[in-house]
């Protein structure tokens, strides 16, 4: 089981992003500094997250936008589910089609090293949440 819908995404991606600003500012300033526009897609939610890390900030936008993204993933929500908890090996689900990819893939995949700690502040969002539920053992 997923998340419930688009909603949902946003606000534990949301809540996970402002974790992240309050309890690991070096986390936060060093993706506000790669100076890439990223977006992930959840088809089977119709939910769409693009993050600006440009110029020291981290901007979300949820939902349809007409900003231009360096790189495109579009994954299912239980493949983002695992994947921001590092579960999931990247360039494995992206060989199985898991995870579809287009744009700047190379520089995408250079913030892999740099989001590590992102997954233990993800889990402690799902379990803030109340979504217990969603974490993978």
């Amino acid at each position: 089981m997923g998340f419930a819908n688009a909603e949902e995404v946003y606000k534990i991606f949301g809540m996970t992003l402002e974790k992240m600003k309050n309890e690991n500012v070096a986390l936060y300033n060093s993706l506000a500094g790669v100076d890439m526009i990223l977006t992930q897609k959840l088809p089977n939610l119709d939910a769409t997250i693009t993050l600006e890390m440009k110029n020291g900030t981290i901007k979300p936008t949820y939902g349809p936008t007409n900003i231009k993204p360096d790189a495109v993933t579009t994954q299912n929500d239980d493949i983002f589910i695992k994947f921001w908890q590092g579960k999931l090996n990247l360039m494995m689900a992206m060989t199985k089609g898991q995870v579809k990819s287009s744009g700047a893939v190379t520089k995408m995949l250079k913030l892999l090293p740099k989001i590590g700690p992102v997954y233990k502040l993800f889990v402690e969002t799902l379990k803030d949440a109340g979504r217990e539920d969603l974490v993978i053992k």
